[in-house]
């Protein structure tokens, strides 16, 4: 039996996002921890500095200092988080932007929906799709 509760690390500038996404994973599934960082910048770091690497990372495309495609360029580039699961969920629905996360290793990309009804199926689907629960 797992000692520590599963993670999922949301990593978005925008807090009004961050905020939804907590709230839905709460409404869904209690039993996992949320971190919430604010750039891409700050994904690397935390993961070196983290003692259990999360169960899955939410990725926003558009943050100001590093964007969702260099971080998820740079996540890969590290032999030890290769295997992470990581979900884009971004304004963006554009074609372009979808092929380009997944050719630099995304295992998903979603397009923020404009419901809190609609967030809540996603994610209940990320959780039964990476195991969270």
């Amino acid at each position: 039996m797992k000692s520590k509760l599963p993670a999922v690390w949301i990593v978005d500038d925008d807090e009004d996002d961050q905020y939804l996404f907590e709230l839905a994973f709460k409404r869904l599934v209690p039993p996992v921890q949320i971190k919430l960082l604010n750039d891409g910048e700050d994904l690397l770091p935390n993961l070196a500095d983290s003692d259990d690497l999360p169960g899955l990372v939410i990725l926003d495309l558009n943050m100001p200092r590093l964007n969702g495609f260099e971080a998820l360029k740079q996540l890969r580039a590290e032999p030890a988080y290769q295997a992470l699961p990581v979900v884009v969920l971004t304004t963006s629905s554009s074609y372009e932007d979808r092929e380009r996360a997944v050719q630099l290793g995304a295992n998903g990309f979603l397009t923020k929906p404009p419901s809190m009804d609609i967030l809540l199926t996603l994610f209940g689907q990320l959780v039964q799709q990476w195991q969270l629960s």
